[in-house]
């Protein structure tokens, strides 16, 4: 099996190693660092070479029209994560969506009552909207509109009456180093961030790392590949 991740500057990916743990350690699995849109492969060289392809930031808009969506919540979305090449088309999903709906899934069996304070209204930030509205989960957004900085004091924010989740879904040159709740958990859609890693910890009741999240993404593209493949 041929698949490789398409994005920029990808270099710290921890996808190979994860699809060589999840479906064979003898597959392909290459890193396409693209500088900007204008140098993106098209589907149909892609097609040429690859069994399916992950696409990360910031090109998840990209080949959006040019496959076959079926989930309603990704037709909303817009965006795409996976794409499957075969004989009968291609295919594109968003494995982010399942990622992010099963974990605050479980998060609402264990609380009462959340409130997602997401910082970044990019496609993760719209994605993670869309499942609170799906879920009926109330949400704040802040980005820069609303003048969020890595100083940005999120206090004002929280609910007290709610499990308050602080879910950065900026990039990984956003490092928030503001004021926040002790009783809030902070869910870091990036994985592995140094400087988050080192100083949220102690500053939250729980500090989650996107790694877990990464992992489902990944067991979900393995099994549309397998799915679409057959």
């Amino acid at each position: 099996m041929k698949l490789a991740l398409i994005g920029k500057s990808i270099e710290h990916s921890l996808s190979p190693q994860i699809y060589k743990d999840i479906i064979a350690k003898d597959i392909v699995y290459d890193l396409l660092d693209v500088p900007s849109s204008a140098s993106l492969p098209s589907l149909h060289e892609l097609s040429l070479r690859y069994d399916g392809v992950n696409v990360t930031s910031p090109y998840k808009r990209h080949y959006f029209s040019s496959v076959i969506v079926d989930l309603p919540e990704v037709v909303e979305l817009g965006a795409i994560n996976t794409i499957s090449f075969t004989k009968k088309g291609w295919f594109g999903t968003n494995t982010d969506l399942i990622a992010v709906l099963s974990t605050l899934q479980r998060y609402q069996k264990e609380f009462p009552k959340l409130h997602l304070i997401i910082l970044g209204s990019g496609v993760m930030g719209t994605l993670t909207s869309i499942i609170a509205k799906k879920l009926n989960v109330r949400f704040t957004v802040l980005d820069r509109a609303s003048g969020l900085t890595g100083n940005f004091n999120l206090r004002p924010f929280h609910l007290a009456d709610s499990q308050n989740i602080i879910i950065n879904a900026c990039t990984r040159d956003f490092v928030f180093e503001g004021d926040l709740d002790e009783t809030s958990i902070f869910w870091d859609y990036n994985y592995k961030l140094l400087p988050h890693q080192n100083t949220l910890p102690s500053k939250v009741k729980t500090y989650l790392d996107g790694q877990e999240m990464l992992l489902i993404q990944a067991q979900a593209a393995a099994q549309f590949w397998s799915q679409n493949n057959h």
